[in-house]
């Protein structure tokens, strides 16, 4: 019995991220990194309902690698194939996505499985459908690092998640201690997703969610966080300065070693002060607060 189909590809490295939580907007049950494939490539695994219109799927995915391409170095994107799967090999993929630790105190689990909490841990359960704001990323482990190192040291009321996909930051920040966080995020279909996240976790009081850009939110925060990409960071920087507190922090995550010291550069010019680098394989997370000379 087919229960999902799939789509599987090849993909710029650089570009693994972008592309995953681009397909989680078609109703994905689950997107997964699978190993390097090539120098520079990785495979991509994304999984759909059977009724899904998977042609159509993929010319926007095409459409979308179109509008990377010009802004990505090298960028590549190889042949789509398809295929069926049935309930065995499902079964097989959630055994994927296990219950996992992504900090000293936060553990990410999938609904199918359960877990006590010991001490002061902090569980979140987040549906794979939205995969890669599950904790199995590195992007998505090291701006959960951030927050709860940022949360212990400082008091952390307001936080603005750009880019809020699956909602898992804003879920963390506001487990870890923030008062109330505004999750913003261009894609309506993770916006509507992210709130079944927030009532999965009981906090859907705390959190407001909000389809648009970083242009239109009023207002200042103490914590503004974004795992997107370098290119968005470098984008935005203006706008995220303009919305922190006199004493706020940015945590920039999505962000390659390799890029690091250009994102670094660019947002000491416009009045941040890099604070602490944290660093998972070949990405990193950035923590800046602001540069009071600049106030």
């Amino acid at each position: 019995m087919f229960i999902c189909r799939k789509l599987t590809f090849k993909i710029s490295d650089n570009a693994k991220s972008l592309v995953s939580d681009f397909l989680l907007g078609f109703d994905s049950m689950g997107v997964a990194e699978d190993i390097v494939v090539d120098k520079g490539m990785v495979g991509i695994s994304a999984y759909f309902p059977v009724e899904a219109d998977l042609n159509m799927v993929k010319e926007s995915l095409k459409n979308y690698c179109s509008f990377l391409r010009e802004h990505l170095p090298a960028f590549s994107l190889g042949e789509i194939d398809e295929e069926e799967i049935d309930r065995s090999d499902w079964e097989s993929w959630k055994q994927f996505l296990k219950t996992v630790r992504v900090s000293e105190r936060v553990i990410v689990r999938p609904p199918w499985e359960e877990y006590l909490p010991h001490g002061d841990e902090i569980v979140i359960e987040i549906n794979p459908s939205m995969a890669f704001g599950t904790g199995h990323h590195e992007t998505t482990r090291l701006s959960i690092r951030a927050i709860e190192e940022v949360m212990l040291n400082n008091k952390i009321k307001s936080v603005l998640d750009v880019g809020c996909g699956s909602g898992i930051l804003a879920i963390s920040s506001v487990k870890l201690g923030a008062d109330w966080v505004l999750g913003l995020d261009e894609d309506p279909i993770a916006v509507k997703e992210a709130k079944e996240n927030l009532r999965r976790n009981s906090i859907s009081d705390r959190v407001r969610l909000f389809c648009g850009q970083i242009e239109n939110v009023n207002g200042k925060f103490d914590l503004i966080v974004m795992n997107i990409s370098a290119e968005a960071v470098l984008h935005y920087g203006g706008s995220i300065r303009s919305r922190l507190n006199s004493k706020g922090i940015l945590i920039a995550s999505g962000i390659t070693n390799a890029r690091s010291d250009e994102v670094v550069s660019a947002l000491e010019g416009i009045g941040f002060n890099l604070d602490n680098k944290m660093a998972d394989g070949e990405w990193v997370a950035l923590v800046f607060g602001i540069d009071k000379s600049a106030v």
